[in-house]
């Protein structure tokens, strides 16, 4: 059963699990490699949950897909504004700017998708599980699901680029509540990260959390540069060796 679970972000729909373990799984390794630490190949997974946003054109209702395009438009215009939304679309470019409005389409068509999200997380997660990392919006479903289950063994929790810490994602006043039993909780940032530097993390869900800043290059929000970072894989050593 698997000691290190791994949770994607967004726009991986197109993709599966067995896909993302053999992109994911070498650069776990090289960041294990850089602190003289490997692991099986078996006791990492990935939770998958990308083909619960994927369109089902031989049961879409075109007309009532159209309209909750236009609600998620308009939800995210309420927002920022409309001249923020085109700023969107400008900066993210055509195609992830469609995927980000089929996101947020589906999330508001479906009130239990998050549930089904969080779900997959739940089935992943064993007795043997000591350490979830959770990359972009995976930090959020990782956060959120082991705030709900303390019952959880989950040893370290590890968020990569995280949103967590905006206003989009917390509520009420610092600190935010600890994510369950988990004992410790790395936070890692890159320099360049858009979406996640300079990191809130801490500053919102306290001194417990470990802020850990790295260079990811010009792919500042990439997943893989993340898990083969030396310190990103110190993290993962250190909760497995427990």
């Amino acid at each position: 059963m698997s000691r290190l679970v791994l949770i994607h972000g967004a726009f991986n729909e197109l993709w599966g699990p067995n896909e993302l373990k053999a992109r994911w799984l070498p650069a776990v390794q090289d960041g294990l490699w850089r602190n003289d630490a490997t692991i099986d190949p078996d006791d990492v997974s990935v939770c998958f949950y990308g083909d619960l946003f994927r369109l089902d054109r031989s049961t879409l209702d075109e007309d009532q897909w159209k309209q909750s395009r236009a609600g998620a438009e308009d939800m995210l215009a309420s927002f920022g504004g409309n001249d923020a939304l085109g700023m969107l679309s400008q900066a993210a470019g055509k195609a992830a700017y469609d995927r980000t409005i089929d996101m947020v389409a589906f999330m508001a068509s479906d009130p239990s998708l998050t549930e089904r999200v969080q779900q997959r997380l739940l089935d992943a997660v064993t007795d043997d599980t000591r350490v979830v990392v959770g990359h972009s919006l995976g930090s959020v479903i990782s956060y959120e699901t082991l705030s709900q289950r303390p019952e959880l063994p989950v040893h370290t929790l590890i968020t990569l680029g995280s949103p967590l810490g905006s206003g989009y994602f917390v509520h009420g006043d610092p600190p935010g509540p600890w994510p369950g039993s988990v004992q410790r909780w790395v936070n890692v940032c890159a320099h360049g990260d858009h979406i996640a530097y300079p990191s809130k993390v801490g500053a919102y869900f306290g001194d417990r959390v470990e802020e850990v800043v790295i260079d990811n290059g010009h792919r500042g929000h990439d997943p893989e540069p993340y898990l083969n970072a030396r310190l990103t894989g110190a993290a993962i050593a250190e909760a497995l060796a427990d």
